[in-house]
């Protein structure tokens, strides 16, 4: 992703090299990166100084929760154990998102008019959860190229499109709280994404 929330994404990639071959080992490393974004994001709802911080870092640490779920989900089909149905794996669009994140931001936006957000340690906590998604990114698209399932393929694929999305949740919000005025641009973004 880009700084300016462009979708750049041979620029955005780093390759990894730790990616392993047993779908499994994948899966296992899948649900522990997931569990670790989502304290990540906590501390980061209680890091946040602003009931905008607190319900956007929320919001995705609950969504992690249910990455979790959906992994355990496939864990088990590859197991043998049920079938698997690609219909679990529902998302919103960037439109969509970006309309929920501007509705948040609305709703939020009287408090932030005389605010100035000036606590790098606490503006800290967004890069930090910024650099979280990347690297979920990161490792879903490596770990999609690797899938000889296609199963999987599709899983990780999906997973990593919900990092973007996340990264640029996040990176919004961290860009509302310096500059309140930026949703207007910020909407027309996700609009067109």
């Amino acid at each position: 992703m880009g700084k300016n929330g462009c979708r750049a994404k041979t620029l955005w990639r780093n390759k990894m090299t730790n990616i392993p071959e047993d779908p499994n080992d994948v899966l296992e490393m899948a649900i522990a990166n997931e569990m670790e974004g989502r304290r990540i994001l906590l501390n980061g709802r209680d890091a946040s100084l602003t009931p905008l911080g607190k319900s956007t870092f929320e919001f995705l640490a609950d969504e992690e929760l249910k990455h979790i779920e959906l992994i355990k989900e496939f864990a088990k089909t590859l197991e043998g154990v049920g079938e698997w149905d690609n219909d679990k794996m529902k998302s919103i669009s960037f439109a969509e998102a970006g309309a929920r994140i501007k509705s948040i931001f609305e709703r939020f936006a009287s408090q932030f008019e005389s605010v100035s957000q000036s606590d790098d340690e606490r503006l800290e906590t967004y890069q930090v959860a910024m650099d979280m998604e990347k690297r979920g990114y990161d490792f879903y698209s490596e770990a999609a190229e690797k899938a000889s399932d296609e199963r999987a393929k599709a899983l990780f694929n999906f997973l990593a499109g919900e990092e973007e999305k996340h990264y640029t949740m996040i990176q919004d919000t961290y860009a509302f709280l310096k500059h309140p005025d930026s949703i207007l641009a910020m909407e027309e973004r996700w609009m067109q994404i």
